[in-house]
């Protein structure tokens, strides 16, 4: 999945870097069973965040995270990822 940050596109990659930072910023383990709008959201900035470092760009904060949503189709985009996200999990487990 790509998303558009500052005028330029990013291609978002999983990695155990985004659950740790999830860890850390949400104050509790990443559990499907329990996730909230708001984990949902903690979650998709930890992704943007771990795919910048790879990507070596600089990372961004939570508000110009929050912009580049509204600029990216706000709750369409959070469903794209949401999709994104379990797809890319779920093939991660069946290797």
């Amino acid at each position: 999945m790509k998303i558009k940050i500052n005028n330029e596109e990013i291609e978002l990659v999983y990695s155990f870097r985004s659950a740790v930072y999830f860890e850390q910023i949400a104050g509790h383990n990443l559990d499907f069973t329990k996730m909230s709008q708001n984990d949902l959201i903690t979650l998709f900035y930890c992704v943007v965040i771990a795919s910048l470092q790879k990507a070596k760009k600089p990372v961004i904060t939570m508000l110009d995270f929050m912009d580049a949503i509204d600029e990216n189709d706000g709750e369409k985009c959070i469903i794209d990822f949401s999709n994104w996200y379990v797809q890319t999990v779920t093939a991660q487990y069946e290797v």
